[in-house]
C-alpha cells in the first residue's frame, strides 16, 4: 500500500523512526543509481565516525545484578535455618556510563569510478543529529560538508527533516518544509535548490557525474514510495495520533487528516 501522502510523509520524522527510515532512503538510493549509471561507475556507501560525550547523549543504563538483602532475621551466610540456600532478590539501579563516550555511525553515498576509484559525487541524506544545533553530530558533519564544497565532487544534500536547525540560509527564503541542494563542482558557489512543501511531491533531481556523461536522474518520490511500501510502514504508523513534532497549523492539520481519510 503507498503512502497516502503525495510528498515526504510527516508520520515518517517520528525520532523512533527516523534512523530506520534514514538507512532504507539510503540503501534505495545507492541502489537506484547503481541501477542507472553509465559503465564505469559505481555507488557505494561510506560511513563516518564521531565521538559523541556521556554529557551529550545523557545516557544511563539500566542494570539487574545489584542485589540487596532484606533486613529479616536470615542466618548471614544466606541459608534458612533448615539450611536450605536463598536467592537474593536482585533490584534494578540505575548508573552512569563511564564518561568515555560512544562512537556515533552516519553513512553517505559516494558515487565513484571504476579505474581509479575517484569521488565524483557525495549524496547526503540529513539525520536529525545533523540539525542539532550546537551537537557533535551538526559540527561534524558541517566540517565534512566544507570539504566536500570545498573539493571537485559534486555535492547533493537531502533534507527530509521538518525539525531541527536547517543547514542553508536563505536571504528571502521561500516557504518550505524540506529542502534538496544540488551543488556543481564548476559552478560554485551556485547551486540548484528545491524548496518543497509537505503538500507537494518531492522532486525528480539530477545527479551529476564527470563531464561528458549525462546527469542521472533520481525520483526521490518513487524512492519514497518504495521504501514506505516495501519497508511495511503502512502496517507500523498510527495515523489516529497527531503527525510528529513540529506542530502543524490548523489548516495543515485539517489537510493531513484529510489526506490520511483519502489514502487509508
Amino acid at each position: 500500500m503507498p503512502s497516502p501522502f503525495p510528498g515526504m510523509n510527516p508520520y515518517l520524522e517520528a525520532t523512533d523512526l527516523s534512523p530506520g527510515v534514514h538507512a532504507a532512503l539510503i540503501n534505495e538510493i545507492r541502489n537506484r543509481i547503481n541501477g542507472t549509471a553509465p559503465p564505469g561507475y559505481f555507488a557505494d556507501i561510506e560511513q563516518r565516525v564521531y565521538l559523541l560525550d556521556t554529557d551529550e547523549l545523557q545516557k544511563q543504563l539500566i542494570v539487574p545484578d545489584v542485589a540487596v538483602r532484606n533486613t529479616s532475621a536470615a542466618p548471614q551466610d544466606g541459608r534458612e535455618a533448615g539450611g536450605t540456600a536463598t536467592l537474593v532478590a536482585p533490584v534494578k539501579a540505575v548508573i552512569s556510563v563511564p564518561d568515555q563516550g560512544i562512537d556515533v555511525k552516519e553513512r553517505r553515498i559516494v558515487i565513484q569510478t571504476l579505474d581509479d576509484h575517484r569521488i565524483v559525487t557525495v549524496i547526503e541524506l540529513l539525520s536529525p543529529a545533523n540539525k542539532t544545533g550546537g551537537s557533535k553530530g551538526r559540527e561534524n558533519y558541517l566540517h565534512k560538508r566544507h570539504e566536500v564544497l570545498d573539493s571537485d565532487a559534486h555535492f547533493v544534500e537531502i533534507d527530509l527533516l521538518r525539525a531541527g536547525r536547517g543547514i542553508q540560509i536563505f536571504q528571502d527564503a521561500p516557504t518550505y518544509d524540506y529542502l534538496i541542494c544540488v551543488s556543481r563542482q564548476q559552478e560554485r558557489p551556485e547551486a540548484d535548490w528545491w524548496p518543497v512543501l509537505l503538500e507537494q511531491p518531492l522532486p525528480e533531481i539530477p545527479i551529476p557525474l564527470r563531464r561528458g556523461n549525462p546527469d542521472l536522474k533520481l525520483d526521490l518520490q518513487a524512492i519514497m514510495h518504495d521504501v514506505y511500501d516495501r519497508s511495511g510502514y503502512s502496517r507500523r504508523l498510527d495515523y489516529s495520533q497527531p503527525a510528529p513534532p513540529p506542530d502543524l497549523s490548523d489548516s495543515r492539520r485539517k489537510w493531513v487528516s484529510e489526506t490520511i481519510g483519502v489514502g487509508a
